[in-house]
């Protein structure tokens, strides 16, 4: 094994195991950054969940007021119910929306659970309407009871959502699961508040007593109510030094735990006794339903609170990982430099100079001879190396002018000195070739040729420099009008033949026509700014049996005679007119 090699496998084995380990470190970074980026989204979909739920539990105020209105209310209860309505349909939507767009989530079953309660939503609003609908003295117990129950039960599905939804939080940033503890328990309060009202509707429609079982229903919230109220001041204790929070927890015991419980503790005592409420549930929702703003505002200002920490995260993550990528990359810059000067000043010196030489002998002149800042025998070598090259790329430099010039001669010899096109000699040769493939292939080719009309008496009146720029005119005039696959040539004199590859006879006559018509519109200006107008004549013909070239553009060339003959400035083809043919012969 050649040193050089010995030296690359070294390299590239220790080269592995540093990128091993900055692979991995850079990978867990990763981890903790996707993790942190998907917290954000997690969260928005946890708050559209949330304020999902919540609308969902307020449209029970006013369903409530409307199952238990007057006829002269129900008008406008009616609609502060299609408004609540309205705001829950498009919270569901919008969430609904949010999770389809989620690949994570487009599959689960959190997203199947928020269509459930779509679908039986417009069950439960249908028996809403039902009882709203009918006479004050027609609705019973059961009836609005069911009702109630309807709209509760919903809630145990979208207690679910919210939960799936705090669990991709929490697997997202471990470190939010304290605050989402704060506003999993406040939004489970804002639910148990709401149903805890909704047990007093059916009493204060029927104006009854409560029975024995809503009595116990209600205390058992209480107890929930009350755990939850508890659970909440100790999730939130770590937020009390801060202004808003403690602004916020003191609103909820004093509008909720203060005025909505002193009105629910009214309802209970006259529930107990009398049954004599003195109020509807219109009042009820009137009351009672804006005391719970407070919880709501307070579960926001977490959420905020936690989003505002998830995003802290996510870029400190995104920080870290920046810092890791670019330490890892300037490391392993490093331990490339660190390799390259090994091999420049150990390795590459003892091998260079057989490699160099092994090349020049081979012709590799593209190789790169170093400059050697050490006077030694390797930099005299060297040396004697750069001069070799040069030598030997100036004998390849002038084999290639050489080449240069044999092509540059063989071009000259091929095209028409004056126009520029090619000559008559080239036009044979490359017509040969499109003459054997055409009948090789059984495929079209047709020849055009033309001179220009009383060419002689232009250059009798005008002298002979005028001639040569109708020429040049005329060349550069139909190279315009022709495809690129076309060939035109100076066939002699002011005579140019076109050939057309995969044409026919009507074909080429078109293009003839084309022509003629075109030279026959342009005005050739010639030196002394003097304008000329001159017109051609044309015969066509097309590639017939096994007949070859110069049996083609004989038949042209009768076409182009029998042109001149019929009073110039026309197209002919080949075989038409037999009988004008046979009179100019």
């Amino acid at each position: 094994m050649s040193l050089n090699r010995l030296f690359r496998l070294i390299s590239v084995a220790l080269l592995t195991l540093f990128l091993a380990f900055a692979v991995s470190l850079v990978w867990m970074e990763w981890h903790a950054y996707r993790n942190g980026a998907s917290s954000v989204p997690a969260l928005r979909h946890l708050r559209q969940a949330l304020v999902a739920m919540e609308k969902l539990s307020a449209e029970r105020g006013p369903a409530n007021a409307y199952m238990g209105a007057a006829p002269d209310e129900s008008a406008a209860l009616r609609q502060n119910l299609h408004t609540a309505r309205q705001a829950t349909d498009a919270r569901l939507a919008e969430l609904r929306a949010s999770l389809e767009a989620d690949t994570g989530l487009r599959q689960s079953g959190t997203l199947e659970r928020i269509k459930t309660v779509q679908d039986r939503l417009e069950f439960v609003r249908t028996n809403v309407d039902a009882v709203g609908q009918q006479a004050p003295q027609l609705r019973t117990d059961n009836g609005v009871l069911a009702s109630v129950n309807g709209m509760v039960d919903l809630m145990p599905q979208m207690i679910r959502v919210v939960a799936d939804l705090g669990g991709e939080v929490d697997r997202a940033d471990p470190t939010l699961r304290d605050g989402l503890a704060a506003v999993r328990a406040a939004a489970s309060l804002r639910e148990y508040a709401g149903q805890v009202g909704s047990r007093f509707v059916p009493p204060l429609i029927a104006h009854r007593k409560l029975t024995q079982e809503e009595v116990v229903e209600i205390g058992r919230l209480y107890g929930r109510i009350e755990l939850l109220r508890n659970l909440l001041a100790t999730q939130t204790a770590e937020y009390s030094g801060k202004p808003a929070f403690a602004q916020a927890l003191e609103m909820v015991d004093r509008q909720y735990f203060d005025s909505g419980f002193q009105f629910l503790d009214y309802l209970l005592q006259m529930g107990l006794g009398s049954g004599e409420y003195n109020v509807t549930p219109a009042d009820l929702y009137k009351y009672y339903v804006p005391q719970m703003k407070a919880i709501t505002d307070l579960r926001d200002l977490l959420l905020d609170d936690m989003m505002a920490q998830a995003e802290r995260h996510n870029t400190q993550a995104r920080n870290i990982l920046a810092l890791v990528v670019a330490l890892t990359v300037v490391a392993c810059l490093f331990f490339q430099l660190l390799m390259v000067l090994i091999r420049r000043r150990v390795v590459q010196p003892l091998v260079q100079a057989t490699d160099l030489v092994a090349g020049l002998v081979e012709g590799r002149l593209e190789q790169e001879i170093p400059q050697t800042p050490h006077d030694d025998e390797i930099g005299a070598m060297m040396r004697a190396l750069r001069v070799l090259k040069q030598r030997m790329r100036e004998r390849n430099s002038l084999a290639r002018e050489r080449e240069a010039l044999i092509t540059q001669l063989q071009t000259s010899s091929n095209t028409d000195f004056l126009t520029g096109v090619l000559n008559r000699r080239a036009f044979y040769s490359h017509g040969q070739q499109q003459m054997s493939v055409a009948q090789r292939y059984r495929r079209e080719l047709a020849v055009i040729l033309f001179d220009i009309d009383h060419f002689k008496r232009i250059n009798d009146t005008y002298g002979h420099q005028a001639g040569d720029a109708i020429l040049r005119g005329v060349a550069q005039t139909v190279s315009g009008l022709l495809r690129k696959v076309d060939v035109l040539a100076r066939y002699g004199g002011e005579e140019f033949i076109v050939l057309l590859p995969e044409s026919d006879l009507v074909q080429s006559a078109s293009v003839a026509e084309k022509l003629r018509q075109a030279l026959e519109q342009r005005d050739f200006e010639v030196d002394g700014g003097m304008h000329i107008k001159v017109s051609a004549s044309f015969g066509v013909a097309a590639i017939s049996g096994e007949h070859g070239l110069e049996h083609l553009i004989r038949q042209a060339d009768q076409a182009l005679y029998r042109a001149k003959k019929l009073g110039r400035n026309r197209v002919e083809l080949a075989g038409h007119n037999q009988q004008a043919d046979s009179e100019v012969h």
